[in-house]
């Protein structure tokens, strides 16, 4: 049931077992069928800290799961007008004047409306960057997008983008050094530290990539 319950939730909100792994910082086959059966036939149950990441990315609290894997009903709300739509800008853009507001959220004319991929048009403040530039293949391909979603928390490992008012936008992997947090660039695995004064740089995690 735990597996039936995860497989549900994923579908709804567009990912497939390995998108949804990645999402959440797994191994790519970490939640494939072939995985949930061990040499013994017996059934092998996710780890704590995997469900929980697993979760996070779902946006389902642990006791919500719980009560879904004990038979509740998946609810299934109606979305509101203009559900599923999120604002997106070309990544060439970010660095403009004007897209983000004094918070580091997406504000401004020159944002487009684009279809969420993975339902996360119910997420507060989430956007699209639409990949226009070669220079971080193969992690992230030119012509793809990447889904933001700033009101997620942040952990090593993670995903995210870091931009700031007249900075060069970085994507990459979060990092904790003995400097402090740096970010690993999908550009040339350079790395970049993350400013400590607050208002200079905005991270947010990165939730979901499409080709």
């Amino acid at each position: 049931m735990v597996w039936h319950t995860l497989d549900g939730l994923a579908r709804e909100r567009g990912f497939t077992p390995s998108a949804l792994a990645r999402a959440a910082g797994l191994d790519a086959t970490a939640l494939n069928p072939s995985r949930r059966v061990g040499p013994s036939g017996a059934m092998r149950w996710p780890s704590l800290p995997t469900l929980l990441r697993v979760l996070d990315v779902l946006q389902v609290p642990l006791a919500v799961f719980a009560g879904y894997v004990g038979g509740e009903g998946i609810s299934h709300a109606p979305l509101r007008a203009g559900a599923g739509m999120l604002r997106a800008l070309p990544y060439s853009m970010l660095e403009q004047d004007g897209v983000f507001d004094p918070q580091g959220l997406p504000c401004g004319p020159l944002w487009e409306r684009e279809a969420s991929p993975g339902l996360w048009g119910a997420e507060p403040d989430a956007y699209i960057v639409r990949v226009d530039t070669d220079g971080m293949e193969p992690v992230a391909r030119d012509g793809g997008s990447v889904v933001v979603v700033p009101s997620l928390p942040l952990r090593v490992g993670d995903r995210v983008l870091m931009h700031g008012s007249g900075r060069e936008p970085v994507m990459g992997l979060m990092l904790d050094t003995e400097a402090g947090q740096a970010i690993c660039s999908f550009r040339g695995a350079e790395v970049h530290a993350v400013p400590t004064q607050e208002g200079v740089a905005w991270l947010h995690r990165i939730v979901m990539m499409t080709v």
